[in-house]
């Protein structure tokens, strides 16, 4: 089973479009979709300025309602103001950027992220009270919980997606749990914890359990 095939919510295209004859000035085509992580900066005139990690650059964002990067910035800063840690896909050019997709976003009093490696994973799930942290890695699920056992791994059975939800279940076959069901509905989720933003809420049942929080992917 490919990954494909598991997140059928996470695959995207591009559709190429017709093209005309090259002009010299032209701007060169924008390059996308490419994933970008750093400091989005909130100008006084509500503009977005982007410098992304590792560069000092500063190049201006265009952010469609469809992105939800403006409602990210709104959940984590009170309001388009400020500046706040992102990560989001976009198409580039070498002097713009436009969001395609926000990932996550949080306050920069957490401080920043660029010398954090990118996870590697397909789908993190997580949760508060009782906490819990929930990846999917190819064709397996690993819960981990603070109390014994620490970490359970499910292999991935099924992945269906219907609508704006999508449900993953996975089996084990040693230990009393066996079963373990992922529920992504891509509506936006704000962490009680850290305040970070997610675009996706998230369930999981496990045996009699049902545990609830954010996801990204």
């Amino acid at each position: 089973m490919t990954r494909a095939a598991l997140l059928a919510f996470a695959v995207c295209s591009l559709a190429c479009g017709e093209r005309s004859s090259p002009v010299p000035e032209a701007q060169p085509p924008a390059r996308g979709p490419v994933r970008l992580r750093g400091t989005m900066l909130v100008r006084n005139d509500s503009a977005l300025v982007f410098v992304a990690c590792g560069t000092t650059a500063e190049r201006p964002v265009r952010a469609t309602p469809a992105s939800q990067l403006i409602d990210a910035i709104t959940s984590v800063n009170g309001a388009v103001r400020d500046s706040l840690w992102v990560e989001f896909t976009a198409d580039t050019t070498p002097s713009s950027i436009t969001a395609r997709e926000a990932l996550f976003a949080a306050a920069l009093s957490e401080g920043s992220r660029c010398d954090q490696p990118r996870g590697a994973f397909d789908v993190e799930a997580l949760g508060n009270e009782p906490f819990w942290h929930v990846t999917l890695d190819s064709a397996q699920l690993v819960l981990e919980r603070p109390e014994p056992p620490r970490e359970l791994v499910f292999d991935v059975a099924t992945a269906e997606a219907r609508g704006t939800l999508t449900t993953i279940v996975a089996h084990r076959a040693l230990g009393k749990v066996h079963d373990l069901t992922l529920g992504l509905l891509r509506e936006p989720c704000r962490d009680g914890m850290s305040d970070a933003w997610y675009p996706y809420r998230a369930e999981v049942r496990v045996g009699d359990v049902a545990l609830h929080g954010c996801a990204r992917r």
